[in-house]
């Protein structure tokens, strides 16, 4: 676990400067996003709890905010099929997410509760 969270973190950090330059939230977002995910799992997460990648989105919500369906999502489970969406992607479809929440991390229950406080 700790060996994926560098890996994690620098995704991120990579991620965000075309993230930002898109949609435009703020680094409150992004700090609370960041925190959200280091408590989530890795960008590739698949690992049989029904929820994928690094905001471990289940597979319903991802498609309903425009994500495309991914193999990972009929083989919940198995590490032949990794979530495929790039962390910028997830990024994305998190800041989509939280919009239609009403500006709320509601969707991540608890974590988002205890990440939206940062």
């Amino acid at each position: 676990m700790r060996a994926v969270l560098p890996t994690g973190l620098a995704a991120l950090l990579l991620a965000v400067p075309a993230f930002a330059a898109r949609s435009g939230p703020s680094s409150s977002w992004l700090t609370q996003a960041r925190c959200v995910h280091l408590k989530e799992g890795s960008w590739k997460a698949n690992t049989g709890n029904g929820y994928f990648g690094g905001f471990q989105f289940a597979a319903k919500t991802w498609v309903r905010i425009g994500g495309r369906r991914d193999a990972a999502f009929g083989h919940p489970g198995d590490a032949g099929f990794p979530f495929s969406a790039t962390a910028a992607e997830q990024l994305h479809r998190a800041w989509l997410l939280w919009k239609a929440d009403g500006g709320t991390w509601r969707s991540w229950g608890a974590v988002g509760a205890a990440c939206s406080t940062r």
